[in-house]
């Protein structure tokens, strides 16, 4: 069964989406060369809010969500300055996705 997306779902899709464009292009492949390792578990974190957003759950985008911002956090120094508006996109994703998530029976 195919169900139609709310604007909502679709802003915190397309929200989940650049945020994780924004962290791999700024932490994982910057002027590395190659795979940046530190920007790993950002990376991972966006794909797992992504994932939520996707399939409509606002706990795992905000589990997602919760490992952008404490990877932030954690390597304020090395890569955090650059997570940090992802981090704060995701949050305000997670919220929209959180009003309007249906309550399945």
């Amino acid at each position: 069964m195919s169900e139609s997306r709310s604007r909502n779902e679709k802003a915190a899709v397309t929200i989940a989406a650049c945020a994780l464009v924004w962290v791999v292009g700024a932490t994982a492949l910057y002027k590395s060369g190659g795979l940046n390792t530190s920007g790993l578990l950002p990376s991972a974190g966006c794909l797992t809010a992504l994932w939520g957003a996707l399939r409509s759950d606002a706990r795992l985008m905000w589990f997602g969500t919760g490992i952008v911002l404490l990877s932030a956090v954690a390597s304020v120094f090395s890569v955090g300055l650059a997570v940090a508006p992802a981090g704060i996109a995701l949050v305000l994703g997670s919220i929209i996705l959180a009003r309007t998530t249906r309550l399945s029976p």
